[in-house]
Protein backbone atom coordinates (compact mmCIF):
# COMPACT_ATOMS: atom_id res chain seq x y z
CA UNK A 1 0.00 0.00 0.00
CA UNK A 2 1.11 3.34 -0.59
CA UNK A 3 2.37 5.49 1.76
CA UNK A 4 0.08 7.76 3.48
CA UNK A 5 0.44 11.77 3.01
CA UNK A 6 -0.70 14.58 4.60
CA UNK A 7 -3.58 14.94 2.12
CA UNK A 8 -5.00 12.12 2.69
CA UNK A 9 -5.21 12.39 6.66
CA UNK A 10 -6.94 16.16 5.91
CA UNK A 11 -9.45 13.84 3.41
CA UNK A 12 -9.83 11.30 6.17
CA UNK A 13 -10.78 14.21 8.99
CA UNK A 14 -12.34 16.25 6.45
CA UNK A 15 -10.74 19.16 7.23
CA UNK A 16 -7.95 21.35 5.12
CA UNK A 17 -4.27 20.45 4.71
CA UNK A 18 -3.09 23.75 6.35
CA UNK A 19 -5.34 22.23 9.36
CA UNK A 20 -3.45 18.63 9.84
CA UNK A 21 -0.46 20.75 9.66
CA UNK A 22 -1.16 23.21 12.32
CA UNK A 23 -2.22 20.84 14.45
CA UNK A 24 0.49 18.33 14.25
CA UNK A 25 2.78 20.74 14.70
CA UNK A 26 0.83 22.48 18.04
CA UNK A 27 0.79 26.00 16.03
CA UNK A 28 -2.29 27.84 16.49
CA UNK A 29 -3.96 25.24 18.65
CA UNK A 30 -6.16 27.54 19.97
CA UNK A 31 -8.14 28.12 16.02
CA UNK A 32 -9.72 24.56 16.47
CA UNK A 33 -12.01 22.51 18.74
CA UNK A 34 -10.92 19.89 20.55
CA UNK A 35 -13.10 17.72 18.69
CA UNK A 36 -11.29 18.74 15.64
CA UNK A 37 -7.58 18.11 17.08
CA UNK A 38 -8.58 14.94 18.43
CA UNK A 39 -10.38 13.48 15.13
CA UNK A 40 -6.99 14.50 13.51
CA UNK A 41 -4.52 12.89 15.59
CA UNK A 42 -6.09 9.69 15.93
CA UNK A 43 -6.20 9.54 12.06
CA UNK A 44 -2.73 10.09 12.38
CA UNK A 45 -2.03 7.50 14.83
CA UNK A 46 -4.35 5.12 12.91
CA UNK A 47 -2.53 5.51 9.68
CA UNK A 48 1.35 5.45 11.77
CA UNK A 49 1.40 9.06 9.79
CA UNK A 50 5.12 10.73 11.27
CA UNK A 51 6.03 13.83 10.64
CA UNK A 52 9.25 14.72 11.96
CA UNK A 53 7.87 16.47 15.04
CA UNK A 54 5.60 13.29 16.01
CA UNK A 55 8.26 10.20 14.68
CA UNK A 56 9.35 10.35 18.78
CA UNK A 57 5.81 10.83 20.30
CA UNK A 58 4.32 7.86 18.52
CA UNK A 59 7.23 5.88 18.61
CA UNK A 60 7.40 5.41 21.93
CA UNK A 61 8.49 2.07 23.89
CA UNK A 62 5.83 -1.35 24.37
CA UNK A 63 4.89 -1.49 27.75
CA UNK A 64 3.75 -4.42 27.41
CA UNK A 65 1.03 -4.10 29.36
CA UNK A 66 -3.18 -4.35 27.83
CA UNK A 67 -6.17 -2.44 29.89
CA UNK A 68 -9.19 -4.57 30.31
CA UNK A 69 -12.35 -3.02 30.40
CA UNK A 70 -15.24 -4.11 31.84
CA UNK A 71 -18.43 -3.13 33.09
CA UNK A 72 -19.17 -4.05 36.66
CA UNK A 73 -21.65 -6.91 36.69
CA UNK A 74 -24.80 -7.53 38.04
CA UNK A 75 -25.92 -11.34 37.87
CA UNK A 76 -23.32 -14.75 38.95
CA UNK A 77 -24.55 -15.36 34.94
CA UNK A 78 -22.30 -12.51 33.91
CA UNK A 79 -19.60 -13.62 36.08
CA UNK A 80 -19.16 -16.42 35.00
CA UNK A 81 -19.10 -15.93 31.42
CA UNK A 82 -16.56 -13.07 31.99
CA UNK A 83 -14.64 -15.54 34.00
CA UNK A 84 -14.57 -17.78 30.96
CA UNK A 85 -13.80 -15.15 28.26
CA UNK A 86 -10.52 -13.86 30.35
CA UNK A 87 -9.21 -17.15 31.21
CA UNK A 88 -9.03 -17.77 27.65
CA UNK A 89 -8.24 -14.34 27.22
CA UNK A 90 -5.14 -14.65 29.96
CA UNK A 91 -3.84 -17.84 28.48
CA UNK A 92 -3.33 -16.59 24.92
CA UNK A 93 -1.73 -13.23 25.69
CA UNK A 94 0.71 -14.09 28.29
CA UNK A 95 1.95 -16.39 25.95
CA UNK A 96 2.81 -13.29 23.85
CA UNK A 97 4.62 -11.72 27.16
CA UNK A 98 1.75 -9.38 27.71
CA UNK A 99 0.13 -8.34 31.10
CA UNK A 100 -3.52 -7.99 31.79
CA UNK A 101 -4.89 -5.45 33.98
CA UNK A 102 -8.31 -5.66 35.09
CA UNK A 103 -10.65 -2.83 35.50
CA UNK A 104 -13.82 -1.87 36.04
CA UNK A 105 -13.63 2.36 35.34
CA UNK A 106 -10.71 4.17 34.95
CA UNK A 107 -9.41 6.31 37.63
CA UNK A 108 -8.05 8.75 34.95
CA UNK A 109 -9.77 9.57 31.37
CA UNK A 110 -6.69 9.88 29.86
CA UNK A 111 -4.11 6.38 30.15
CA UNK A 112 -0.02 6.11 28.79
CA UNK A 113 0.63 3.04 30.67
CA UNK A 114 -0.59 0.38 28.19
CA UNK A 115 -0.60 -0.65 25.05
CA UNK A 116 -4.37 -0.91 23.80
CA UNK A 117 -7.20 -0.76 26.12
CA UNK A 118 -9.54 -3.61 25.17
CA UNK A 119 -13.18 -2.64 26.27
CA UNK A 120 -15.56 -5.63 26.53
CA UNK A 121 -19.00 -4.96 26.19
CA UNK A 122 -19.45 -1.49 26.26
CA UNK A 123 -21.82 0.83 25.69
CA UNK A 124 -21.18 2.80 22.75
CA UNK A 125 -21.22 6.45 24.02
CA UNK A 126 -19.44 5.41 26.94
CA UNK A 127 -16.45 3.96 24.48
CA UNK A 128 -16.29 7.06 22.37
CA UNK A 129 -15.97 9.28 25.68
CA UNK A 130 -13.05 7.33 26.22
CA UNK A 131 -11.64 6.54 22.94
CA UNK A 132 -11.41 10.51 22.19
CA UNK A 133 -9.74 11.34 25.64
CA UNK A 134 -5.99 8.66 24.11
CA UNK A 135 -4.01 7.93 21.37
CA UNK A 136 -3.89 4.20 22.34
CA UNK A 137 -5.67 2.01 20.27
CA UNK A 138 -9.35 1.38 21.75
CA UNK A 139 -10.89 -2.10 20.78
CA UNK A 140 -14.23 -2.93 21.35
CA UNK A 141 -15.20 -6.78 22.28
CA UNK A 142 -18.96 -7.99 22.88
CA UNK A 143 -19.87 -4.30 21.45
CA UNK A 144 -21.16 -2.56 18.16
CA UNK A 145 -19.46 0.92 17.62
CA UNK A 146 -20.85 2.55 14.89
CA UNK A 147 -17.24 4.19 13.99
CA UNK A 148 -14.73 2.21 11.23
CA UNK A 149 -12.82 3.77 13.13
CA UNK A 150 -11.56 1.81 15.77
CA UNK A 151 -11.57 -2.27 15.61
CA UNK A 152 -14.57 -4.64 17.24
CA UNK A 153 -15.46 -7.97 17.44
CA UNK A 154 -18.49 -9.75 18.52
CA UNK A 155 -20.33 -12.70 17.43
CA UNK A 156 -22.66 -12.94 13.88
CA UNK A 157 -25.75 -13.23 15.55
CA UNK A 158 -27.47 -13.84 12.29
CA UNK A 159 -24.59 -17.27 12.08
CA UNK A 160 -26.83 -17.50 15.49
CA UNK A 161 -30.32 -17.88 14.01
CA UNK A 162 -29.65 -20.19 11.30
CA UNK A 163 -27.89 -22.28 13.73
CA UNK A 164 -30.97 -22.41 15.77
CA UNK A 165 -33.63 -22.88 12.70
CA UNK A 166 -31.35 -25.60 11.72
CA UNK A 167 -32.05 -27.52 15.05
CA UNK A 168 -35.32 -25.96 15.63
CA UNK A 169 -36.77 -24.57 12.32
CA UNK A 170 -37.82 -21.19 11.83
CA UNK A 171 -39.34 -19.59 14.56
CA UNK A 172 -39.26 -21.88 16.82
CA UNK A 173 -37.12 -20.93 19.58
CA UNK A 174 -36.05 -18.04 21.54
CA UNK A 175 -33.10 -16.20 21.75
CA UNK A 176 -32.21 -16.03 25.37
CA UNK A 177 -28.78 -13.74 25.95
CA UNK A 178 -27.59 -12.11 29.34
CA UNK A 179 -28.74 -8.30 29.27
CA UNK A 180 -25.73 -6.81 27.40
CA UNK A 181 -24.67 -2.66 28.00
CA UNK A 182 -24.27 -2.09 24.57
CA UNK A 183 -27.97 -1.19 23.32
CA UNK A 184 -26.54 -0.89 19.88
CA UNK A 185 -25.71 -4.67 19.90
CA UNK A 186 -29.17 -5.42 21.33
CA UNK A 187 -31.38 -3.78 19.09
CA UNK A 188 -29.31 -5.41 16.11
CA UNK A 189 -30.30 -8.94 17.37
CA UNK A 190 -33.99 -7.78 18.06
CA UNK A 191 -34.17 -7.22 14.59
CA UNK A 192 -32.65 -10.30 13.39
CA UNK A 193 -34.56 -12.66 15.65
CA UNK A 194 -38.57 -13.34 16.10
CA UNK A 195 -37.95 -14.11 19.89
CA UNK A 196 -34.96 -12.50 21.68
CA UNK A 197 -34.86 -12.45 25.55
CA UNK A 198 -32.02 -10.42 27.59
CA UNK A 199 -31.78 -11.86 31.19
CA UNK A 200 -30.63 -9.09 33.80
CA UNK A 201 -30.82 -11.21 36.99
CA UNK A 202 -30.44 -14.20 38.99
CA UNK A 203 -33.91 -15.50 38.63
CA UNK A 204 -33.40 -18.47 36.38
CA UNK A 205 -37.73 -18.36 36.16
CA UNK A 206 -37.38 -15.70 33.38
CA UNK A 207 -36.40 -18.42 31.17
CA UNK A 208 -38.83 -18.47 28.45
CA UNK A 209 -40.79 -21.62 27.77
CA UNK A 210 -39.82 -24.01 24.34
CA UNK A 211 -36.72 -24.11 22.45
CA UNK A 212 -34.08 -22.20 23.90
CA UNK A 213 -30.78 -20.77 21.68
CA UNK A 214 -27.99 -18.49 23.63
CA UNK A 215 -24.41 -18.17 22.84
CA UNK A 216 -24.34 -18.22 26.95
CA UNK A 217 -22.78 -21.42 28.52
CA UNK A 218 -23.76 -20.96 31.62
CA UNK A 219 -27.50 -19.94 30.22
CA UNK A 220 -27.59 -23.37 28.34
CA UNK A 221 -26.85 -25.36 31.19
CA UNK A 222 -29.79 -23.74 33.48
CA UNK A 223 -31.48 -23.99 30.57
CA UNK A 224 -31.34 -27.66 30.38
CA UNK A 225 -31.38 -28.38 33.98
CA UNK A 226 -34.88 -26.68 33.84
CA UNK A 227 -36.20 -29.23 31.26
CA UNK A 228 -35.43 -26.72 28.23
CA UNK A 229 -34.00 -27.82 24.59
CA UNK A 230 -31.32 -25.37 24.45
CA UNK A 231 -28.89 -25.03 21.84
CA UNK A 232 -25.58 -23.40 22.51
CA UNK A 233 -23.69 -21.68 19.74
CA UNK A 234 -20.43 -20.16 22.30
CA UNK A 235 -19.36 -16.48 22.65
CA UNK A 236 -16.16 -17.61 24.53
CA UNK A 237 -14.32 -19.57 21.51
CA UNK A 238 -10.37 -19.59 21.33
CA UNK A 239 -11.68 -18.34 17.61
CA UNK A 240 -12.55 -15.10 18.97
CA UNK A 241 -10.03 -14.94 21.28
CA UNK A 242 -7.73 -15.32 18.23
CA UNK A 243 -9.63 -12.67 16.43
CA UNK A 244 -8.98 -10.19 18.92
CA UNK A 245 -5.82 -11.15 19.06
CA UNK A 246 -5.22 -10.02 15.05
CA UNK A 247 -7.00 -6.75 15.19
CA UNK A 248 -4.75 -6.19 18.53
CA UNK A 249 -1.94 -6.56 16.28
CA UNK A 250 -2.97 -5.22 13.47
CA UNK A 251 -4.12 -1.85 15.39
CA UNK A 252 -0.62 -1.30 17.39
CA UNK A 253 1.58 -1.85 14.42
CA UNK A 254 -1.15 1.00 12.44
CA UNK A 255 -2.01 -1.48 9.48
CA UNK A 256 -3.91 0.55 6.62
CA UNK A 257 -6.86 0.04 4.66
CA UNK A 258 -8.71 -3.12 6.21
CA UNK A 259 -11.96 -3.85 7.68
CA UNK A 260 -12.24 -2.97 11.16
CA UNK A 261 -15.32 -4.91 12.07
CA UNK A 262 -14.95 -8.24 12.61
CA UNK A 263 -17.86 -11.00 13.20
CA UNK A 264 -16.46 -14.36 14.96
CA UNK A 265 -18.70 -17.42 14.20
Amino acid sequence: MEKITIKDIARFANVSVATVSYIINGIHEERYTQETKRKVLQIVNLYNFRPSRLAQSFALSKSRNIIILMEKHKTIFQKAESYDFLRLLGKTFERFGFNLIMRTYLEETKVDTADAIICVGMEEEKFRRLAKENFVPFISVDGKICDELFFQIYQDFSNVIKCGEREFGKDNFSVVLLDMYNETLKQEIRELAKDVVFLDGNDVKELPEGNIVTVNASLCEVAEIFGRKALLVPSNTQTKIDALIDCFNKATERVQGIVHTVLVK
